[in-house]
């Protein structure tokens, strides 16, 4: 196989089985560039750990490649860690494709997202180009759709379209004010109260997430993500040493597999919103549902009081945790 030209950024910190089989995907392709990120440990014990993924990657790069590295001595956490690799990575590309140490992709992902950087690179409509899709449709008669909602494990775009995120998202007190979250919930209030939550939390606490902060720039400029029919990444992080998929994983992600896309690519006539689509996202993969929408909230309205904040909501987190450990067990 010749070596991949469009440059790579693989992102790691400390879980070397699930880097492993990532990279191996990466090494089968051969990216003439690529960058590797990797936060600093928070401990001696997660050093050992980090040191050992750091170790694997050098020692296995067995092919010719410009090769950078960003590996941080200290640790800036699940949200300002990523932010800064990607930050990084388009200080020196146009474009690219990011890929977390639990993002699996299939061979078709890197050519899919070689093709469509291309094809899209002039219409700034198109903010990112994602391998997932947590509902394949095998009969759908064109080879990708569109989303407004952007699913960013395992994904490409450019720096034009980086260039917008704001991890502190400065404007959220003006929008939140307009008619935005209107717009982008089309009326329906449950889809509404659950974005200015989540916002509101990010914008709080802008180092629980990079994504999030992300999502609301593409939401703002009504860009749109590309999704594959078929699901060309597969997420492997799932249980204890993972950042932010630690509960058990979800049914409709536990019955993925990983799949490969058929060449020549099949375009779509328009760029159209798959409605039916987005609405699973909604009410399946982020859970908009009343418990999920009050839980937000409820966070948001504890964290604008400083007492609440410090005695109530560290509770109301430990029963959430054991109350979503229970519904793993019970699922089993």
């Amino acid at each position: 196989m010749s070596q991949f030209g469009v440059p790579v950024l693989f992102i790691v910190f400390r879980r070397l089985d699930t880097t492993q089989r990532v990279f191996q995907q990466i090494r089968k392709v051969k990216p003439v560039r690529l960058y590797v990120a990797s936060d600093g440990p928070r401990n001696s014990e997660e050093q050992k750990q980090v040191e050992a993924v750091r170790r694997y990657i050098m020692e296995n790069i067995d092919w010719d490649c410009d090769l950078k590295t960003r590996f941080r001595e200290e640790n800036l956490g699940v949200g300002f860690g990523p932010n800064d690799a990607i930050d990084w990575f388009f200080s020196q590309e146009e474009e690219g494709i990011i890929l977390e140490d639990d993002c699996l992709p299939s061979l078709s992902f890197f050519k899919f997202c070689e093709e469509l950087l291309k094809l899209y690179r002039n219409n700034k409509k198109i903010g990112v180009i994602q391998g997932f899709n947590p509902f394949p449709e095998e009969d759908y008669p064109y080879s990708y759709f569109f989303s407004k909602y952007d699913l960013k494990w395992g994904w490409a775009t450019w720096r034009d379209r980086w260039q917008y995120q704001d991890m502190y998202m400065r404007d959220w007190n003006e929008m939140k004010k307009s008619d935005f979250l209107d717009k982008i919930s089309g009326g329906d209030r449950l889809v509404k109260y659950y974005w200015n939550a989540v916002f509101e939390l990010a914008y709080r606490e802008p180092w629980i997430a990079w994504d999030t902060q992300f999502t609301y720039q593409m939401l703002k400029r009504g860009m749109v993500a590309v999704v594959p029919k078929k699901n060309i990444i597969l997420n492997i992080g799932y249980g204890e040493m993972a950042s932010s998929t630690k509960w058990g994983i979800p049914k409709h992600i536990s019955r993925l597999k990983l799949e490969e896309l058929e060449f020549p690519l099949t375009h779509p006539k328009e760029i159209k919103i798959n409605e039916e689509y987005d609405k699973k996202v909604e009410k399946i993969h982020f859970e908009m549902n009343f418990s999920t929408v009050f839980r937000f909230n409820l966070k948001v309205f504890l964290q604008s009081n400083n007492i609440t904040k410090k005695v109530f909501l560290p509770i109301l987190i430990n029963l959430y945790r054991g109350y979503k450990k229970v519904k793993v067990k019970l699922s089993r």
